[in-house]
């Protein structure tokens, strides 16, 4: 009797053990309440693809979250942003949001900012209830599209500059027999559809179309292709290493014809790596820090003070978000993810990128530049808003 009696104190004592651990496991409810702060999670590639930007978004997103909290936070509370490393893989980018939603209760998420993580990720950010706040591009996660009410898009998508790039290949730089090269993840493929689509309306048929994966650094065969097939103009649809390549092979190989990329193409990641063969390049950019409207000269100089050197594309994005994002919270006088989403549909906000408002797709802007590098910097022709 008395083992008995024993066994049953032990059995309690276990009970109310597990009694304890468990709350503590519970997912959102586990970490105590933290009133002074809101956190905030940005999904970025630091390494692997893409990695090349992640620099500069990180950079983007601080200065909003540093400006705010220097301002005085949102009603006293300050932001806490959390950082996470997807690598530009859909499946790390699953985990890291999944431990921000649920370990580090974050009331909203930024990124991740590769296309293809994206689509594989926000149906979490939707179950959760959690905005989700992204600069990829690709228009195969337009709101018309997917239907996910909190996901939205911070800066103009590609169903966008690719229409404009074709539309000013053909009427401005005179290109009737175009030729296209690709990369493989979706933010290629859904632009080499939008390409395709552009040029059947304005009549124009496309003479090759030439892939190149992403990694690789020999496009030989494809720009000898492209050549064969006597195309005119070029139209670029790939990443910044990829884009890299191209050119200046195309350089080395005497293949001159006009080239215009879309927005991977005009950014210091890209300019960087091509060096001189870069020259005379056009693009649809996202952003360009020689506008001179007072919002992005402000940006730049603040950016400049803190980092040494000016802003890239995609960094604008994040930091008008953050600051849309804190706009949101005061507005609705919550973090409740389904109120934030709401706010955030019909707020607007002026920011970097000018007048920003959600829009059918969710995408808040579609301001896009036709620029030119000239050997040093990208000469603006025209800025569509």
């Amino acid at each position: 009797m008395k083992r008995l009696a024993k066994r049953g104190v032990i059995l309690l004592v276990l009970i109310a053990l597990v009694g304890m651990i468990l709350p503590a496991a519970g997912g959102r409810e586990a970490e105590p309440e933290e009133p002074d702060i809101i956190r905030i999670a940005l999904l970025s590639p630091f390494t692997g693809l893409g990695s090349i930007l992640g620099e500069y978004i990180q950079r983007g997103a601080w200065m909003a979250v540093q400006e705010i909290n220097e301002a005085g936070g949102i009603d006293g509370r300050d932001l806490d942003l959390r950082i996470y490393d997807t690598q530009a893989d859909a499946s790390v980018a699953a985990t890291v949001l999944r431990r921000a939603i649920n370990e580090d209760r974050v009331v909203a998420v930024f990124g991740p900012n590769m296309s293809s993580a994206v689509l594989g990720v926000h149906r979490i950010a939707e179950q959760a209830k959690t905005p989700m706040l992204v600069g990829a591009t690709s228009p195969s996660f337009r709101y018309t599209e997917v239907g996910n009410p909190y996901l939205f898009r911070l800066r103009a998508d590609d169903g966008v500059k690719v229409y404009l790039q074709v539309k000013y290949a053909i009427e401005e730089l005179g290109i009737t027999r175009p030729g296209v090269i690709y990369g493989s993840t979706d933010y290629c493929t859904a632009s080499l559809a939008v390409a395709e689509a552009a040029f059947e309306e304005f009549g124009v048929e496309i003479v090759a179309a030439e892939q190149i994966t992403e990694g690789d650094a020999d496009a030989t065969g494809q720009i000898l292709s492209l050549r064969r097939a006597g195309v005119d103009g070029l139209i670029g649809l790939t990443h910044e290493p990829e884009a890299a390549v191209v050119v200046s092979q195309m350089r080395e190989l005497e293949f001159d014809i006009p080239i215009i990329g879309f927005s991977a193409w005009g950014v210091p990641a890209f300019t960087n790596l091509a060096g001189d063969a870069a020259t005379g390049v056009y693009s649809v950019q996202g952003f360009n820090p020689n506008d001179d409207t007072p919002e992005v000269r402000r940006f730049v100089e603040n950016h400049a003070a803190q980092y040494t050197d000016r802003p890239s594309d995609p960094a604008q994005c994040y930091y008008d978000g953050i600051h849309m994002l804190a706009k949101a919270i005061e507005q609705a006088g919550t973090t409740d993810g389904e109120a934030l989403a709401q706010t955030l549909r019909e707020m607007e906000y002026y920011g970097v990128q000018g007048r920003m408002k959600a829009d059918e797709h969710h995408n808040f802007t579609d301001i896009s530049y036709i620029s030119q590098f000239d050997g040093e910097d990208w000469a603006i022709i025209d800025i569509l808003r």
